[in-house]
């Protein structure tokens, strides 16, 4: 990974194997865009439409947000879009987004999980990332 900012919490059991996930600008901004490139490895082919994502902000020890949303939900809320294929086969996979981050972002320590599973009657888990970003040094 290009950051320090991001942990990949998945293993090898997950079905998006992540090779590197680069943020533009490396230190994200409230009110700002941000761009995220992230390239890795499908081990089958997914529905990326029915990738359920389990979301969670944190300030502290302070829950801001919990939502389950399908991807395509997730990143629509955060003014992005998938890119490309919505059912890609297994092989190399490359997505970036691009978004900006609202300018109400509390200035401290803020948590994000996202954990994910493919859809369509058998799930499998996709990816589980933790990010964490202080905006107290911004």
């Amino acid at each position: 990974m290009l950051t320090d900012l991001i942990e990949d919490r998945s293993d090898d059991s997950y079905v998006l194997e992540i090779q590197d996930i680069t943020l533009t600008p490396s230190s994200p901004e409230p009110g700002k865009e941000l761009r995220w490139e992230m390239t890795g490895r499908l081990k089958e082919q997914v529905d990326l439409t029915q990738v359920q994502c389990q979301v969670q902000v944190k300030l502290g020890l302070v829950t801001l947000l919990r939502k389950t949303a399908m991807l395509p939900e997730v990143l629509k809320m955060l003014g992005a879009e998938l890119e490309g294929a919505t059912r890609p086969p297994a092989g190399k996979w490359k997505q970036t987004w691009t978004f900006t981050l609202p300018r109400e972002v509390p200035m401290g320590d803020v948590r994000i999980y996202l954990q994910s599973y493919t859809g369509g009657g058998e799930e499998k888990d996709f990816m589980d990332l933790n990010l964490r970003i202080d905006f107290r040094r911004r």
